[in-house]
This record gives structure tokens, C-alpha cells and sequence, in this order.
């Protein structure tokens, strides 16, 4: 049995479906009958006419050619013919580029939170499908690769992303590779930089699930109540193995503990800034800490301030020590290259004030 309602809809989509192979097939046929009359055009008024349709395309770029507003491909390297009037062009780089993906929070499969960002190399591998696929593809590949790190770092513990760092960079590549390869573009590399890493919960975890593998199931409560103990004695064992041997009073919870406490309204308005410090430590990777004192009671933490800092400040992790003990100035820091300073000096030296305040 047949509407009258289904006839009518099957037959408005018959006809516009005719009605699109007929433009179609005008358009493809006035393209054509164009372009060999252009190019008779070019004929006759030939050698005046190749200084306006001989183009020299370089080996590092590419011309992505439409004609009539349809494109007919990419053209290069070398000599090339472009129709006057016709033909439109867009210059692609085939270079390799390099883009970063901005510091961003993640966490790992052990339960680890770490900043991590990363530095992507791609080339354009089709010139053509990298013009039309997308917009504004470089946005769209940093978001691609932000989304694929999200999902590989809940996949790998931090201990074994940080043991086979380059075989989960290549992974990282490939990963990209399958979600990018109809733009266009291929990824070469990817390099991950870890700036910053909360191992509490990792540590956490680990340590549970060691002591729930060595007394089963049953006594799955106790061992998470003593992560803690394993934590604490893993740490000072890495204390005693320092070659200048470190107190372990000025850890980063240590210290962040101790500038919470000291956070008063009477000390934001007193400075009224926002700090950022970039710690290196002694294995190459960099810890991230923020002192907001420009609202509220004051906020102290790890990463980055939730608003931009007024002043960034790079050390190493012996340096901040000898700031938190006293033993160094932070103005004698700077003029001797100890601190690397963004911002305003000024603004860095009322730091002293938050440090006379801290136990010696």
C-alpha cells in the first residue's frame, strides 16, 4: 500500500537529485569550454602572455590550484601553468613545523596527577586534503593531541610512562596519525615534558595494592591506612642516598604545609601578587608550585595559579632550599644568576617578607 504522501516525497527526491546532476554537469561543461578558451588566449598572445601564467613553485611549498572555485589538485615543484582570471592558488609549506600543546592537568593510571604539555613536529603530506578538510587546522591538531595524551596517560602508570618515555611518545604519534591522516597532515614526533608531578596518590596506590598482593583481599582496609609509612621511609632512604645530603624538612609538602599556614589577609595586602615557580630537580624534570596573594586569604599549590602570575620565577631545588633557610637572599640570588626572573623585580623582592616569616 502507497501514501500519497511517500509518492510525493519520493518525487521531490528524484527531482532534486536531477536537478543537482543537471547543474552539475553545466557547470563541469562551462568550466571546460573556459578553460580552452583561456588557454587559445594564452596561445595567441604567447611569449607576453608567460610572463602572467608561468609560475616558479620552490621545493619546500606547494600549489593547491581551484579553477572556477573547484579544485583540481596541487601543483610543484618547478614550472607550472595558472590560467589568468580562471584560476586561484594557495601556497602550502610542506616543511616540517614544530607547534606545543600548552601545559595542561592529567592523571595517570596508578592515580598519579601530573602538568604535562608536549612539543609536536608534522609536515603537510597532501596538500590538497590539508586546504579543504579542515578550518583552522593547527587548533584542531593541538586539541587532537591533548585528547589523545588525556587518553594515554589513564592507560600507563607514571613510573612506566617515565621508564619507556620514547615508546609512549611513539605511541602518542600513532595515535595522532589515525585521528589526523584525512586532514592531511602527518605527525612525525611527539616529545612529552612532564613539568610537574603529584606522586601522593600515586604513592598511595602503589603501596596498597603491594601490601593487597601480600595479604590478600581480606586485609584490603588496613593497607590503605598505612600508604603513608612505606611513603615516608621510600623517601628517607632517597634522603640518606644524596650526595649533599638535603634535609628533608624542605620537601614541597614540607614547605607548602608551612606558607599555608603563614597565608593571613593582612600578608595579601601587604603584596598583593601572584607567584609562579618553576623548580628543576636534580633528574631533569621541573616541579611546578603557585603562591596567590592577591585575593582572599592567599592560595598555595601545586601547578599552575588558576589567573596569570605576576611573576614567574625559575630556581633549582638546592637554590629554593637555600631561600626557605635563609641562607641566600632573594635579591643576592638574582644579581648572581641564581634566579631566572619573569615580571617585575620589585614585585619578586616583596617575596622576603613571606620568608622571614618561615621557621629557621
Amino acid at each position: 500500500m502507497c501514501f500519497p504522501e511517500d509518492a510525493e516525497a519520493e518525487a521531490s527526491l528524484l527531482q532534486e537529485q536531477n536537478d543537482e546532476k543537471s547543474q552539475s554537469c553545466l557547470s563541469f561543461t562551462c568550466m571546460w569550454i573556459m578553460t580552452i578558451l583561456f588557454i587559445f588566449l594564452v596561445i595567441i598572445t604567447f611569449p607576453i602572455s608567460a610572463w602572467f601564467v608561468l609560475k616558479m613553485v620552490p621545493s619546500q611549498e606547494r600549489f593547491v590550484v581551484f579553477r572556477l572555485g573547484r579544485i583540481i589538485g596541487s601543483k610543484g615543484p618547478g614550472v607550472i601553468l595558472l590560467l589568468p582570471f580562471i584560476d586561484q592558488w594557495q601556497v602550502v609549506d610542506i616543511r616540517s613545523k614544530t607547534f606545543t600543546v600548552a601545559l595542561f592537568e592529567a592523571f595517570c593510571k596508578d592515580g598519579a596527577q601530573i602538568i604535562v604539555g608536549a612539543e609536536v613536529s608534522c609536515h603537510v603530506s597532501d596538500p590538497a586534503v590539508f586546504v579543504t578538510a579542515v578550518e583552522d587546522i593547527w587548533h584542531a591538531l593541538e586539541r587532537t593531541t591533548k585528547s589523545v595524551m588525556l587518553n594515554h596517560l589513564l592507560k600507563k602508570s607514571l613510573a612506566k610512562i617515565k621508564k619507556n618515555k620514547s615508546k609512549f611518545e611513539q605511541r602518542l604519534s600513532s595515535g595522532i596519525n589515525q585521528k589526523t591522516k584525512s586532514w592531511g597532515v602527518r605527525v612525525d614526533r611527539v616529545t612529552m615534558v612532564i613539568h610537574s608531578e603529584d606522586l601522593r596518590m600515586s604513592s598511595a596506590t602503589g603501596s596498597s595494592r603491594a601490601q593487597l598482593d601480600a595479604h590478600g583481599s581480606s586485609t584490603s582496609v588496613t593497607s590503605l591506612q598505612q600508604p603513608s609509612t612505606a611513603s615516608t621511609d621510600s623517601e628517607e632512604g632517597k634522603g640518606d642516598a644524596y650526595e649533599e645530603g638535603e634535609d628533608d624538612r624542605f620537601s614541597p609538602d614540607w614547605v607548602l604545609t608551612k606558607v599555608r599556614s603563614l597565608l593571613t589577609e593582612d600578608l595579601v595586602k601587604q603584596i598583593g601578587a601572584v607567584y609562579l615557580f618553576v623548580v628543576s630537580l636534580k633528574d631533569g624534570n621541573q616541579n611546578l608550585y603557585h603562591l596567590d596573594l592577591s585575593r582572599d586569604s592567599g592560595y598555595a599549590g601545586y601547578g599552575l595559579p588558576k589567573v596569570e602570575p605576576d611573576v614567574t620565577m625559575e630556581v633549582t631545588e638546592k637554590t629554593m632550599q637555600a631561600l626557605l633557610t635563609g641562607a641566600t637572599r632573594p635579591f643576592s640570588a638574582y644579581l648572581s644568576g641564581k634566579i631566572r626572573l619573569q615580571g617585575d623585580l620589585k614585585i619578586a623582592m616583596k617575596l622576603e617578607d613571606l620568608i622571614k616569616l618561615l621557621p629557621p
